[in-house]
This record gives C-alpha cells, sequence and structure tokens, in this order.
C-alpha cells in the first residue's frame, strides 16, 4: 500500500512539474531583459535610474526572390492564330441528263385496256426490265392505255 502511494505521488508530481519542464529554458532567446535596482539611502530617496539601453535594430528582410526568366515562347504574347481557311464555292448544278427516248405504247397495251372500265390502272412489262404504267382512258371514243411511267431496269 505503501509503495502504492509513493508510485501514486511520483505520478502526480511528475504531471505537475511536466509542463515547467517543457518551457524554453535558453537565456538567449528570451528578447525582455528586466532591470531592478535596490536602493538603500537613509534620505528616502534614490538616485534616478540608468537609462535602459536602446533596444537593437531588427533585422533586415531577406530580399525577394528574383521573378523566373520567361520562357521566349511564353512572352507573354500568345502564338498567332492560323489562317481561317476559305470557304469552298457552291459547285454549279449540273445539267440534267438526257430525256431517255421512250419506246412507243404496243398495240397490246391499248387492246389490253379496250376491256377495262376508264381510269383503271395497268403495268406492262415489255422484257429485260423495261416496264410501263399508266392508266386506260376514253379518246376519241376508244379506250387506250396512257403511259403515266417507264422504268428501265437494266
Amino acid at each position: 500500500m505503501k509503495a502504492m502511494k509513493a508510485t501514486t505521488l511520483g505520478i502526480l508530481l511528475g504531471a505537475f512539474m511536466l509542463p515547467a519542464l517543457a518551457q524554453n529554458t535558453d537565456d538567449s532567446a528570451d528578447q525582455h531583459v528586466h532591470v531592478s535596482i535596490h536602493c538603500k539611502t537613509n534620505t528616502g530617496k534614490c538616485k534616478a535610474p540608468p537609462v535602459p539601453p536602446v533596444p537593437p535594430a531588427p533585422p533586415a528582410p531577406p530580399a525577394p526572390p528574383a521573378p523566373p526568366v520567361p520562357d521566349p515562347h511564353e512572352a507573354g504574347v500568345p502564338p498567332a492564330l492560323p489562317a481561317i481557311p476559305a470557304v469552298p464555292g457552291v459547285p454549279a448544278v449540273p445539267a440534267p441528263p438526257p430525256t431517255p427516248k421512250l419506246p412507243p405504247v404496243p398495240a397490246e397495251a391499248h387492246a389490253a385496256c379496250a376491256s377495262k372500265p376508264a381510269g383503271s390502272a395497268l403495268t406492262w412489262d415489255l422484257g429485260g426490265g423495261e416496264v410501263m404504267k399508266g392508266v386506260c382512258a376514253k379518246r376519241n371514243g376508244k379506250t387506250v392505255f396512257v403511259l403515266r411511267s417507264y422504268e428501265l431496269n437494266g
């Protein structure tokens, strides 16, 4: 029990003294000068204390660093923009292809319309990829084939 009290007392004493030990004890780092004068006289008047010394001038601040040397390519002027390419002109509209030569409507197509009413649609295959499309219409009292489109897929 006595060993425990001594240990506890040592811990408490160490905790109390630790902040005092952690402080800086270097006197050269202390910037304040304390002067104390003890005057012992019978008249009750002491001489005036000496004038305190003039504090030293603070050190000059260091010179600022030199600015970096600019790169010749980055001297504050941006590079010139490339030239804008010319807009190409609108090409001329090509001439339309020549109109294909249409073959005559075969007599068989007119004969096929003879038995149909006017306005009936008729597709006539000529063979070899040629197709005629049209309607049957009354002309001069007869029903005939009137060509509307001609396809040549050859």
